[in-house]
């Protein structure tokens, strides 16, 4: 079951180079054009499941904001439809939907008529969006004059205080403090909890991989990638370094790969045996072996993993740079050895990185994509399984007192 699915989603725009050119071609009733088109969204299709949050990133000018107001239903499509089941809520650009003359706790009451909630139930509702949004006796004055914080913590109070199916969030969390962004994902994780639909638009990768499931990257108004969130993030903080490097002498472009160092394949495998393995049981020999490609000239390279347990906690980390092994500067292939692997039973993935010579950037990385289960014949608990002895001693035997009863006898 989907909270929201959108086929083929479009969005056009017409820019007119002045007024006039837009008076002229409504006389002219097509025969003629002035306009340019210009496409803000393209071809969008993505579904998100009843209790999924889906985050959505991209650089400015991407068609973020427009893909949220074209699923909201403040803008209409050019072409495609979407679908959302249930009350949606929304939280667009700043003070969207508010009456500048309106006080706070109108602009409440207005946005909670305007979602179909009788206005008695609102009365309800309103300490709870009061408390929340902390803004004091502002609340009960004209939003105009309020900080674009108080904009955005009464907006939040609303939005999330009216029970919604699907809450839809559009960089809210930047303008707050940091005492409200932390009320913010509490609440956010409460809805989590209870099941409900988030779509979030964030510049925050930090927040994305936090808060979603899933991830849209949005590149010139099309998905360039989807899907989940480790993978989508990584692949946007990669495209993200390449465009901030410099172009190579031979004015190769700067998103072109090839020009810097990528690694080109990871396999898991168990001792000498090179088989690839996605299962392995506790002190066994684990082996990371992590093929990478150099561009010519030679570049010195250094290599990172971190095995992470599914729910995200980093169980082990290293790298090349820290043990001073110098890999290959060519084209070559590293191998990280657990003689014996200490991980109890769970779930676990394993992220590489590619670093320079100084182990600050990063040249590449694969994010949480080689996945392996472990299983134990130990009986323990734990993360991990540390080596360990016991030693016993013999009980303590006080020494002999004869003046104690019965120390005659015993002599």
């Amino acid at each position: 079951m989907f909270a929201i699915e959108a086929q083929h989603l479009s969005k056009a725009y017409r820019i007119y180079a002045n007024p006039k050119d837009r008076l002229k071609e409504a006389l002219l009733r097509g025969r003629r054009t002035y306009h340019q088109e210009f496409w803000a969204v393209r071809d969008a299709s993505f579904r998100a499941g009843v209790g999924s949050t889906v985050g959505l990133l991209g650089d400015n000018g991407a068609g973020k904001s427009t893909l949220l107001q074209l699923v909201a239903g403040t803008l209409r499509p050019s072409s495609g439809h979407v679908t959302v089941r249930g009350r949606i809520s929304t939280i667009l650009e700043l003070g969207a939907g508010f009456n500048p003359e309106f006080t706070g706790k109108e602009n409440a009451m207005m946005s909670g008529a305007i979602m179909g909630i009788p206005p008695r139930e609102m009365e309800r509702k309103f300490p709870g969006i009061a408390a929340f949004a902390d803004i004091g006796d502002f609340i009960d004055r004209p939003v105009k004059i309020y900080s674009s914080g108080m904009y955005v913590r009464l907006a939040f109070a609303v939005a999330t205080s009216v029970d919604p199916d699907v809450l839809i969030i559009d960089e809210a969390l930047s303008v707050g403090d940091q005492y409200f962004q932390k009320r913010c994902i509490d609440r956010i994780e409460s809805f989590r909890k209870a099941g409900k639909t988030i779509l979030f638009c964030s510049h925050n990768l930090y927040q994305i991989r936090l808060i979603c499931d899933e991830a849209i990257w949005l590149s010139e108004g099309r998905i360039a990638q989807a899907g989940d969130v480790s993978r989508v993030v990584g692949a946007y903080e990669n495209y993200l370094r390449d465009r901030e490097l410099p172009q190579s002498d031979a004015g190769t472009p700067v998103g072109d790969r090839s020009a810097f160092p990528w690694v080109s394949r990871v396999l898991l495998s168990r001792g000498d045996d090179p088989a690839p393995r996605d299962q392995f049981m506790t002190g066994e020999e684990l082996v990371v072996t992590v093929q990478y490609e150099v561009p010519k000239p030679p570049t010195l390279v250094h290599v990172g993993v971190i095995v992470f347990r599914n729910d995200g906690v980093q169980c082990f980390g290293i790298g090349t740079h820290v043990a001073d092994v110098k890999p290959p500067t060519s084209s070559g292939s590293v191998r990280l050895r657990l003689p014996n692997l200490p991980l109890m039973s769970g779930d676990y993935a394993v992220t590489v990185y590619l670093l320079d010579e100084h182990g600050l950037h990063v040249y590449d990385q694969r994010e949480k994509e080689f996945k392996f289960q472990v299983m134990q014949n130990v009986q323990a608990l734990g993360i991990c399984y540390l080596t360990h002895r016991w030693d016993l001693e013999a009980p303590f035997d006080p020494p002999y007192d004869r003046s104690r009863p019965g120390a005659a006898a015993r002599g």
